[in-house]
């Protein structure tokens, strides 16, 4: 028995010593990932911090391979230049290099060859925190936390001079940036800016999520704009109504946007078609249709009405419930009704053979099997102990039952 039992103890230990192992090994690559110095480092203090900006970014001869894919050129010799206080767009086909452009901007990653400049300056030799500070960046998925509309909103003036401003100057901070971004359904709401927006901001419609990442990225009154793709998973109605702070959101600052909905970029400064890692085509909207090149082909394609979208009223519905007294009042009686049930073992129990009494007789066989199987390990209990209590007894106690039974 010992025997037996020592040697199920030893065969427990293989699959506790494979978690011993896959543990050591997550956790030598968390130490490796605390370790590693990046190349890019965002809590760097050092680095160039320019008192006046204007918002002038240039690409010069910018070439650019991503390090998971070294074998592929994504930009090849690009030279741009976004001018301060102005739009660019930029279109052309997926895979061109029109969000690499928007990473090498804000300093995710280095150009293989060639450089990037802001007002003149090196982005190598500019703080990244203060750079990054002048960057308001709207994606196609905004992400909200699970918090208030104003802490959400709030988020943006982080890195900027009215990171530690009182609550006051914060709100109104808020309530200027809701405005500008067409964001005023803010305030017909019950809680007003205290409202939850829920998990990655569920309670919001996706127009309504979108006003609010514009708000948060021009909080803090950044000179460069980025947006990517900003539009393009919206229905018409909230795309009108998001574009449009989009474009109260542009003004005076240096924007630039990647759009494959080419009806929200016709009145940029300047249209760049990107295809191949190189600029092909620039000029205006107009300019670019008279061209009759990749612009044009892409303005048919989507069948662009140039009569113009006209502007649509904010009739939006408010999709936020919890603070509705309805919702209230539903939660008291599902409480109501909770109280008067019990929801004990038995009386669970009860339910479930009242439901399927047509399955007794299974019941009642599962049942028996189980108490069967349950009484093996005290039945051997009980076999082991008379077997070592035979083993106890004295020999001469032993033959003489033997010789009895003879």
């Amino acid at each position: 028995m010992a025997v037996l039992v020592g040697t199920f103890a030893l065969g427990a230990i293989p699959p506790e010593l494979q978690h011993l192992l896959k543990g050591r090994a997550a956790a030598a690559k968390l130490w490796e990932t605390i370790d590693r110095v990046p190349l890019i480092d965002s809590s760097d203090q050092s680095g160039l911090r320019p008192t006046t900006v204007n918002g002038e970014i240039t690409l010069d001869n910018v070439s650019f391979r991503y390090p998971s894919r070294p074998d592929i050129p994504v930009l090849a010799g690009m030279s741009v230049t976004f001018e301060a206080g102005k739009t660019t767009a930029l279109v052309g086909p997926s895979g061109g290099g029109k969000s690499t452009i928007i990473a090498l901007i804000e300093r995710f990653y280095n150009p293989v060859a060639g450089r990037v400049t802001f007002d003149g300056h090196d982005l190598a030799a500019l703080n990244i925190g203060w750079l990054r500070g002048t960057i308001g960046y709207v994606s196609q998925e905004p992400t909200l936390f699970a918090t208030t509309i104003r802490e959400n909103i709030e988020m943006g003036l982080i890195g900027t001079e009215y990171e530690n401003a009182s609550a006051e100057v914060k709100l109104g901070l808020v309530r200027e940036a809701c405005e500008a971004a067409n964001a005023q359904f803010v305030e017909r709401l019950p809680s007003g800016y205290e409202t939850k927006v829920g998990e990655r901001g569920s309670r919001l419609s996706g127009g309504q999520r979108q006003r609010i990442a514009i708000a948060r990225a021009t909080v803090g009154n950044p000179r460069i704009l980025l947006l990517d793709e900003a539009t393009s998973a919206l229905d018409p109605h909230a795309e009108r109504l998001v574009q449009d702070a989009l474009s109260r959101a542009a003004k005076g600052r240096t924007t630039i946007v990647v759009a494959h909905r080419l009806s929200t970029i016709r009145d940029a400064d300047q249209i760049l078609v990107i295809s191949g890692g190189k600029v092909t085509e620039r000029g205006t909207h107009w300019k670019l249709l008279e061209q009759a090149g990749i612009y044009a082909e892409l303005v048919s394609h989507q069948k662009l009405d140039d009569t113009g979208d006209g502007a649509a009223e904010d009739d939006e519905r408010v999709v936020l419930v919890d603070d509705l007294v309805v919702l209230g009042e539903a939660k008291a009686a599902v409480a109501e009704v909770k109280t008067d049930r019990s929801f004990g073992l038995w009386a669970m129990t009860r339910r479930i053979l009242s439901i399927n009494r047509d399955v007794w007789p299974w019941y009642l066989l599962c049942f028996t099997g189980a108490i069967v199987n349950g009484m093996a390990y005290p039945v051997w209990a009980i076999l082991i102990g008379l077997t070592v209590a035979d083993f106890e007894r004295p020999l001469s106690e032993i033959r003489g039952a033997l010789e009895e039974k003879a």
